[in-house]
């Protein structure tokens, strides 16, 4: 599940690093000396040029690390060879991503037509490439996927939205999977049950595309209010693991059942269940951070363990197993963290080892598994022995079934209070595919390989494994390509941008002596409801929701500490911290910044602060945030950062209510960001006084020393 980096402008796609570098930050492009027209056609066709990231110094080192594996290992890494050929495959599908960025394609298309013109060329350069190596390495990055999106998956926030995202994640995608199934059938003459797996191939979301669109909405706050992007992310997630466990009943079923009819039909249900055991068993082993007591320990630990599982269950061709036991590893392990759980085991609650995980994980993901993934999907395919016959069969199931999968979309979303605008939205999100379809496309081939040959039938069941392989990756190709760039040029057009802030309603009880936010949970959950249209009504609070993204919950520069109820600290302590010249970690800013809001919203209620006062409060709330957006600039969240934070952070900056506090001055008022560059404006001092003299006639009390902590 690759990330957005966040540095594109709008409307570009997603995946704007060419490398799938996390690192360093964005350069002056070079624009092109062309004439007027030719200029504004090229900046439509092509992004603009950043400068290089491979200088002579890069190219010095790949020299030297080629050299230490020629001269340790021998002559595999000599042309002809096979881990010559790996090497190959993994630099032209860098390659190719950069050429697809450049022309405003997904990256993965440029890895996937590497690796089919590697394979079609006429000096045959991959073909010493074991077709085994290409299988592993398809699994490893199937297991790579599925971890990642068990480490992301929120409990809280699936139960938030639950009832869409199940809808979502369920029906268009079972309704696509069994309609492609029966043409399959119709077209291709294939057995039902072998139809009905390729079915459920061709029906899993593209993780890898779609999670990094809805990064970017997040962002820009585009249907953020009707928690669009959550919702399609958390099923996205559900969709893959509806997707593996059809493939692995129906395949099962179909080609490695070997005469007993009972094992034809528990095999499928079975692997599924060996993966959820393994990973419940390996999660919860990973949950006692007292013996996982570094991060490199959890690393290797969690990692490992995802691929222990995957290569295991794959070796006694339970592949789907292996993925299912990987995703509940991840998800196991990152709700182990967070509760503490084992108690006996582990050294307490931890909101951070699941996020530094996956962002370590990713890296892998972008250097490693995705592109050996793709180019060696792309190197499968070889045009000499193609039935041209196949690809006209394919391109009506691909898209006759998507046609479908949109129509059923938009009607399963009606009832949640999302207008036809948004419903529409949904319909285009749930189109793009990728990442699932190539790592299981060539899975049925290598199953009819191994278990049907000598078989009297066994061409003929080859020649139904090519049909699946092909029709997989021009399912990549089509929706792939039109489903990301359908996404970004509806977006602006079907969603409502997020407000800059909102009023919520909240129980009484924070005027009652206690808690600041106490018994705001529901009234968050509700506020987050897909669809929901908010109704005002007394009493109220008001809820610090600031324009620049690096505040926003949902912002890819919000930090992995976003609990700021959990780490507040005294006035005194922090002008300490500030005196000693020392640099804060991302954590202490982080509860610096929320302390500053608390103090400066309980200033604005109490008669006895003065206007400089107030200004010197607002001033410290600006310069903490510019400090904290220094610090986070460089970060990305993962998806659980992002819908943890939102509702926690609500709890935190929730004042009295608004019979008490009328004309109330609220931080958003004093904080406001543009769009781009993130440079704040001080409301004028006229202001600031106006606000401070309406909370004087409203019988506001004094704050309490809660207030002020």
């Amino acid at each position: 599940m690759k990330v957005a980096s966040g540095r594109s402008a709008s409307g570009d796609l997603p995946d704007d690093d060419p490398g799938g570098s996390r690192g360093g930050g964005t350069t002056e492009p070079r624009r092109p000396r062309l004439p007027p027209r030719w200029a504004a056609l090229a900046e439509k066709v092509f992004r603009p040029q950043p400068e290089p990231r491979m200088d002579f110094a890069f190219v010095v080192l790949a020299a030297v690390m080629y050299g230490a594996l020629y001269f340790s290992i021998g002559s595999a890494f000599l042309p002809g060879h096979p881990a010559w050929c790996t090497v190959l495959l993994w630099a032209a599908a860098q390659i190719g991503a950069l050429v697809a960025w450049q022309l405003r394609l997904p990256r993965v298309i440029g890895m996937l037509a590497a690796g089919m013109l590697l394979k079609n060329a006429m000096w045959e350069a991959t073909t010493a490439f074991p077709a085994k190596w290409g299988v592993q390495m398809r699994a490893g990055a199937l297991a790579t996927i599925f971890l990642r999106c068990g480490l992301e998956l929120d409990v809280g926030t699936m139960r938030r939205f639950k009832y869409p995202a199940m809808r979502l994640a369920l029906l268009p995608g079972l309704a696509e999977a069994f309609y492609d199934g029966g043409l399959a059938v119709a077209l291709f003459n294939m057995p039902v049950l072998l139809a009905f797996t390729m079915g459920f191939i061709l029906k899993a979301v593209g993780p890898g595309l779609v999670v990094p669109a809805m990064f970017q909405l997040q962002k820009t706050g585009l249907g953020r209010d009707q928690g669009i992007p959550s919702t399609v992310v958390i099923a996205a997630s559900f969709d893959d693991v509806v997707a593996i466990t059809g493939y692995s009943i129906f395949s099962s079923i179909a080609i490695t059942g070997q005469g007993d009819v009972a094992w034809q039909i528990a095999s499928g249900p079975l692997q599924v269940l060996f993966g959820i055991v393994g990973g419940l068993i390996g999660g919860v082993f990973l949950g006692c951070t007292r013996l996982f007591s570094s991060r490199l320990k959890r690393l290797v630990g969690l990692y490992g363990g995802a691929l222990l599982l995957m290569y295991f269950l794959e070796y006694y061709s339970l592949l789907s197993g292996g993925a299912l036991g990987a995703l509940f590893i991840g998800l196991v392990a990152s709700n182990a963290w967070e509760k503490g759980f084992p108690r006996c085991g582990s050294l307490g609650q931890s909101f951070s080892h699941s996020p530094e995980l996956e962002r370590i994980i990713a890296v892998f993901w972008n250097w490693v598994w995705e592109p050996l993934l793709f180019v060696t999907i792309g190197n499968s395919i070889d045009f000499d022995t193609l039935d041209g016959g196949i690809i006209p069969k394919s391109l009506i199931i691909i898209c006759s079934g998507v046609v479908l999968r949109t129509l059923i979309t938009y009607g399963v979303m009606s009832g949640f209070g999302y207008s036809w605008r948004e419903k529409l939205f949904y319909a285009v999100a749930w189109t793009p595919k990728a990442t699932v379809q190539a790592a299981l496309s060539g899975a049925p081939l290598a199953l009819i390989q191994k278990y049907k040959t000598g078989a009297p039938d066994y061409a003929e069941w080859e020649q139904w494994g090519n049909e699946i392989l092909v029709t997989g990756i021009f399912a990549i190709v089509v929706c792939g390509t039109l489903g990301t760039l359908a996404i970004h040029l509806t977006a602006p057009r079907l969603l409502m941008p997020a407000e800059a802030s909102v009023s919520e309603d909240s129980s009484s009880e924070a005027d009652e002596g206690g808690e600041p936010g106490e018994g705001f949970q529901d009234e968050a959950a509700g506020a987050a409801q897909p669809g929901a249209r908010r109704k005002t009504s007394a009493p109220r609070v008001a809820v610090v929701r600031s324009a620049e993204p690096a505040l926003e919950p949902g912002s890819s520069h919000f930090p992995p500490h976003g609990l700021g109820l959990h780490h507040r600290r005294a006035a005194s302590q922090m002008a300490l911290a500030d005196q000693d010249g020392a640099p804060l970690s991302d954590h202490e800013l982080l509860a610096e910044y929320l302390d500053a809001i608390r103090l400066l919203t309980a200033a604005v209620h109490d008669d006895r602060k003065t206007k400089p006062d107030l200004v010197r409060l607002s001033d410290r709330v600006l310069d903490t945030q510019r400090r904290l957006e220094a610090a986070m600039e460089r970060r990305e969240p993962s998806v659980r950062e992002l819908f943890r934070t939102a509702s926690r952070l609500a709890q935190t900056f929730v004042m009295r209510p608004a019979s008490q506090a009328s004309g109330a001055l609220t931080a958003a008022g004093l904080v406001s960001a543009n769009s781009r560059g993130g440079m704040h404006h001080r409301r004028s001092h006229d202001d600031v006084e106006a606000a401070a003299k309406g909370g004087e006639g409203a019988g506001s009390r004094p704050p309490s020393p809660d207030d002020m902590a």
